[in-house]
């Protein structure tokens, strides 16, 4: 059976006197591929941000690898060597090239010198077909190279879990497939991710657990096949004739 790095209990998010969270509980064992979907505003990156603390939680428990991230006294910086974490609208560094954006957090972090960081950035940028645009700033790629840097850049770090927080939404559709086609290719590679998504076929190929997020809450969670052919909750079939 798979080890289980990340856990749940009663997790809680209050944002002006509202319950964003209301205590979700969640077991996550490595190679796990967990889909997150729900409609705007139903707490879904909010979850996602508390599991690393960009936010604070209100309540509730996260163990990751056996320590609980919610104790204020854990030096929260060093667990998050481990989890990855990619974003919407990609947060590069737009002052540094590509492969100072890469190489930034390995050696900052003294996972590996400068000249094993600048190696393995290289082979990353080759792996996405990037390698030549090593030198170039940000600002003069596509949003789909941005992204895939960004999840790259994520990697460089060796991660035992990467965080996605709808890495399409920000996309021209067009775009929109080289960054999945990455992401498959990591789901291979039995990469545990947990990914908040608006794209629903790429949920059903990859996930291997869909959750259904709303007003705070997993109301359903579920085996693709399952969770999209017959959903159970009145407010999952609700959404799903929506967008399906």
């Amino acid at each position: 059976m798979a080890e289980e790095i990340l856990k749940v209990e009663g997790l809680e998010k209050i944002f002006d006197g509202r319950k964003v969270l209301n205590g979700i509980d969640l077991s996550v064992c490595q190679g796990d591929i967990l889909c997150v979907i729900g409609p705007s505003g139903s707490g879904k990156s909010t979850f996602l941000r508390c599991l690393n603390c960009m936010e604070d939680p209100d309540g509730g428990r996260i163990w990751f690898e056996g320590v609980d991230l919610a104790d204020m006294s854990v030096d929260i910086n060093v667990h998050r060597q481990n989890m990855g974490m990619v974003f919407q609208h990609f947060n590069l560094f737009n002052n540094k090239n590509v492969l100072e954006n890469i190489m930034l957090a390995p050696v900052q972090t003294k996972k590996c010198t400068e000249e094993e960081a600048r190696k393995e950035a290289m082979a990353l940028l080759e792996r996405i077909g990037l390698a030549d645009k090593a030198e170039v700033y940000p600002s003069t790629l596509s949003g789909g190279q941005k992204q895939r840097v960004a999840i790259i850049r994520a990697l460089a770090m060796k991660p035992k879990l990467i965080l996605f927080d709808e890495p399409t939404s920000a996309l021209d559709p067009e775009m929109v497939g080289e960054v999945l086609d990455l992401m498959r290719d990591l789901a291979k590679e039995g990469m545990t991710m947990i990914i908040v998504t608006h794209e629903m076929g790429f949920a059903r190929e990859v996930a291997k657990r869909v959750l259904f997020v709303d007003e705070g809450k997993i109301l359903e969670s579920g085996a693709p096949e399952e969770f999209f052919g017959n959903p159970q909750h009145p407010r999952l079939k609700d959404f799903l004739s929506k967008v399906l």
